[in-house]
This record gives C-alpha cells, sequence and structure tokens, in this order.
C-alpha cells in the first residue's frame, strides 16, 4: 500500500523545498517549515490559508508541475505523486514509502 502524502508533502515533491515554496506563497524562506506541524487551527501538513494555495497553484500551473486543488487540500498517495513525477521527467528522488 502506497503511502498517503499530507498537502505540504505534496507541494514539496512537486515544487521544491521550503525554501522555495516560501518565497512562492510571499513568505520568507522558512516559513513553510511549520506548516509540517499541526496548529489549533489546522491539522500537521496541511496548507493554513486559500490565498496561499492560490499562489501555489498559479505557479504550478505556469511551470506544468502537475499540482492540483485537490493535493492542496486532502494530500495524495505517494504512488500518485511518483507518476507525476515521471511523467514530467523530474530528476529527483523517489518520494519516500512506508
Amino acid at each position: 500500500m502506497s503511502k498517503h502524502l499530507a498537502p505540504i508533502e505534496v507541494v514539496e515533491a512537486l515544487i521544491g523545498p521550503p525554501e522555495t515554496v516560501g518565497p512562492i506563497v510571499g513568505l520568507n524562506d522558512k516559513a513553510t517549515y511549520l506548516w509540517r506541524r499541526g496548529s489549533g487551527s489546522r491539522d500537521a501538513g496541511d496548507i493554513p490559508a486559500a490565498r496561499y494555495m492560490r499562489r501555489l497553484l498559479a505557479h504550478a500551473s505556469s511551470k506544468s508541475l502537475g499540482l492540483t486543488a485537490e493535493h492542496l487540500i486532502w494530500g495524495a498517495p505517494a504512488a500518485e505523486i511518483e507518476q507525476i513525477l515521471a511523467a514530467r521527467g523530474a530528476d529527483r528522488p523517489p518520494v519516500a514509502a512506508e
């Protein structure tokens, strides 16, 4: 069975590490590390605001990275993200499976 990735894990797999993601959404390069942990208003791995989701979708769409709105809400199975990366010919390590 494929591991299920949280929304931030999908974003990091398809777009890049927090140092890349933070500036895309208008934050500093370390801010999205905090998204890996839960808070009083969201679960661990959730994207905290719709405006950040829209910015991520716009960026991913402009570069044909394969990110969808569903990924930002529900996450995705690791196998699905591996397929997207394979179709892109992405030169990166595979998403960790458990």
